[in-house]
């Protein structure tokens, strides 16, 4: 059966139009923290040793490969430098691109990462240091209408020295994380 013109016309607008309305979105996703984890250094003065603020101003990020067996191991280190004001209200956010650059579509959890403080005085020798062994993530892709935005669903943290897991999962807000606090 043949169709007429002014039905195929139809169609084919009807299309574009579609098209056109999905085309014009913009897709704000937000989802930039979607795979980081976050750590903050306990500064509070009810615990039992807190770390003082202006210690925390340059924290070292050292991230190692989990398994790589094309090659010999390559560690990356990046110098956090951050004003007092940020110390007390930011938690350090470690994600697919920051500190770090992005290499080789890696994502976050395909390292391990150990933070150090250094004393002023002594810059070569930590004072503390934390290690996050594994970095467990999974996601979903969450469509809306004509946006498809990326939504963490589990974020777990293997830090050495803790029995049991930290889970970073957020379930009020799945874009971000919740920070383990660093405690001495």
């Amino acid at each position: 059966m043949l169709r007429s013109f002014f039905t195929w016309f139809l169609l084919l607008s009807t299309a574009a139009l579609v098209a056109a309305c999905c085309g014009s979105v913009a897709c704000d996703c937000n989802d930039a923290n979607a795979d980081s984890f976050a750590l903050k250094f306990d500064t509070t003065t009810a615990s039992t040793r807190p770390f003082k603020v202006a210690d925390l101003d340059t924290v070292y990020v050292v991230r190692r490969v989990l398994a790589d067996t094309a090659k010999r191991p390559v560690r990356d280190t990046v110098a956090i430098v951050r004003t007092l004001q940020q110390v007390r209200q930011q938690p350090i956010i470690i994600n697919n691109t920051s500190p770090f650059v992005a290499t080789n579509n890696r994502k976050v959890s395909q390292y391990s990462y150990k933070l150090y403080l250094v004393d002023s005085k002594k810059p070569k020798v930590p004072t503390d240091s934390v290690v996050v062994e594994r970095v467990d993530l999974a996601g979903e892709f969450k469509a809306d209408g004509c946006c498809t935005c990326y939504e963490n669903t589990k974020r777990v943290l293997y830090i050495k020295g803790l029995a049991t897991p930290f889970d970073a999962t957020n379930p009020a807000d799945p874009k971000q994380p919740v920070p383990f606090v660093v405690k001495r």
